[in-house]
């Protein structure tokens, strides 16, 4: 159960495999396809009907990852359950995947997506995840065009991702999206430095520590100054 992702309560599954590499990815252990638990669409639809009245009236499910796309069959037979139960469905992504691949698979039956865009900078972007960004960008063009609302994570990271220029040239990309309904603020943190530590992997934000209360409340109030809307559990 969560209360953070999405309306209301929420109903969350995780899914194995994602092709980024985040330097501050707080799920390492979700990066190969391979692992977790199997299930079938139909096994967990019968785990949500059973709670399914603490979900209602507004809460649902929420898939993530991992990156939920690059499972898009699976996620699209679970939302098609959901809706049957008469819940609603989210998605949390970093629009990996193609259009006629996964996202023509996922969006049809999606009611709000959760896109996490990682850096507005492309070259800082491919730095912080491994992978290009035009790949999110042409995903949010997708967002537009099937008129999906969605609310963009954006991890505040000390050093990385809390340039002046990159949150005003944040801000402007926010506002030409005409489903975006405001930003999810994430202050980072080192909740999974020891998911790193235990794979034996060297933790790549070393030395970089949460950004404190007041810059936070500074990022924010430049944000509701531009009238864009945050939502932020600091």
């Amino acid at each position: 159960m969560s209360a953070v992702d999405g309306p209301g309560v929420r109903f969350l599954v995780f899914v194995q495999g994602c092709a980024m590499r985040c330097l501050f990815c707080s799920n390492p252990d979700t990066w190969q396809l391979k692992g977790g638990n199997k299930t079938s669409s139909k096994e967990i639809a019968a785990e949500i009907k059973r709670v399914r009245n603490y979900l209602r009236p507004r809460g649902g499910v929420t898939i993530s990852g991992g990156e939920a796309m690059l499972q898009p069959h699976f996620v699209s037979a679970v939302f098609q359950e959901v809706h049957a139960l008469g819940l609603n469905t989210t998605v949390d992504t970093t629009g990996q995947g193609t259009k006629h691949g996964n996202w023509d698979v996922v969006l049809p039956h999606t009611d709000l997506v959760l896109f996490c865009i990682k850096h507005i900078d492309p070259i800082k972007y491919e730095a912080l995840t491994g992978m290009k960004q035009r790949g999110a960008l042409k995903f949010a063009e997708q967002l537009a065009e099937r008129k999906v609302p969605f609310y963009l994570r954006y991890v505040y990271i000390p050093g990385y991702t809390d340039g002046v220029k990159d949150i005003d040239k944040l801000i402007e990309w926010c506002k030409q999206q005409p489903t975006f309904q405001g930003i999810e603020l994430l202050p980072y943190h080192v909740l999974g430095r020891n998911k790193w530590e235990v794979m034996g992997l060297p933790y790549p934000l070393d030395g970089v520590s949460t950004p404190p209360h007041e810059q936070v409340r500074g990022v924010i109030k430049v944000f509701n100054d531009n009238d864009v809307p945050v939502i932020c559990a600091e």
